[in-house]
């Protein structure tokens, strides 16, 4: 299954995460290079965006910039719902 990780305009807000270095505090570090947004000049995420993140193999996860620093982001994914602990 290919999971798109569009806006509802089209643009492609993905970033990759490696679900194992989440932080306690639900931070993890992207690098902006290493995604699927690479090339892309006008991707310019700043503190306080919501930006769409995947490890590309669970559906793509609402995460706000909490930091940048050059192709540096780190982003706080928000803790998962009381339906998905049970699941």
């Amino acid at each position: 299954m290919t999971v798109r990780y569009d806006d509802r305009r089209g643009r492609r807000l993905r970033l990759r995460y490696e679900p194992t270095e989440v932080g306690a505090d639900m931070v993890v570090e992207c690098w902006i290079t290493q995604g699927p947004r690479s090339a892309d000049a006008t991707f310019d995420p700043a503190v306080g965006d919501v930006v769409l993140v995947g490890d590309d193999e669970l559906p793509p996860r609402q995460a706000r910039v909490v930091r940048r620093t050059g192709n540096r982001v780190w982003l706080q994914l928000p803790l998962p719902g009381i339906d998905a602990a049970v699941a």
